[in-house]
């Protein structure tokens, strides 16, 4: 009888705590992540649409996972509304992110969610921003010598921002050469007045072409 009696209580509780989760599990506010297109490109900016079907007063935290599984630190996000869109101040660079699929796993007050998007290699050149601000100091004639703008496009070609394959293992050159009125070309570039991709192809060309040397 003691036996029975004890399967009865052992039964309710499970009976009870079963009940207490499936409550606690539909009482968690619903959590949604969207990313504005599925296919980037380098130089664009991550968008995120987020969506919840109550405000908590929690953060949203998420983090970006790359396809070999290496996760960035979590970020928190404060929410005071239902739908949230927030944009990457920075946008993908190589010399940050490689190209391939990625998922954004996301939590929220006892939800989750995740999204995947794709970073793919076009023929869209994108030159982080600060290259430019030392161009720039260059070309002001702030940091007078050739060897600074060469060490800058060396680094993009290790990058491989700027495609020179034959110069891609290659640190340093003995000799410098920079034409003058390519200084007039990085001053514009760095003034916003010609594109990543002009200012980059230029270069290119001229190291091609022997017309320049770094």
């Amino acid at each position: 009888m003691q036996l029975r009696y004890n399967n009865s209580i052992t039964l309710c509780s499970l009976f009870f705590f079963s009940l207490f989760g499936l409550n606690y599990a539909l009482g968690a506010p619903a959590l949604s992540i969207h990313t504005d297109k599925t296919v980037y490109e380098y130089g664009d900016h991550l968008s995120l649409i987020l969506e919840v079907s109550e405000v908590t007063g929690d953060t949203i935290t998420f983090q970006i996972i790359d396809y070999s599984g290496k996760a960035s630190s979590p970020i928190p996000i404060q929410i005071t509304n239902l739908k949230t869109e927030i944009t990457a101040p920075v946008a993908f660079y190589k010399t940050s992110f490689k190209p391939g699929a990625y998922h954004i796993d996301a939590k929220y007050s006892g939800s989750s969610a995740n999204v995947v998007f794709t970073l793919m290699k076009s023929d869209k050149i994108a030159i982080p921003p600060q290259y430019k601000s030392l161009i720039k100091l260059w070309s002001d004639g702030q940091q007078a010598t050739d060897t600074n703008f060469a060490n800058v496009v060396r680094d993009l070609i290790q990058y491989d921002i700027i495609q020179i394959p034959e110069l891609m293992n290659q640190t340093t050159n003995s000799s410098v050469y920079i034409p003058a009125w390519v200084k007039n070309n990085a001053k514009w570039w760095s003034n916003d007045l010609i594109s990543d991709n002009d200012f980059a192809l230029g270069i290119q060309y001229l190291i091609k072409a022997k017309i320049m040397t770094v």
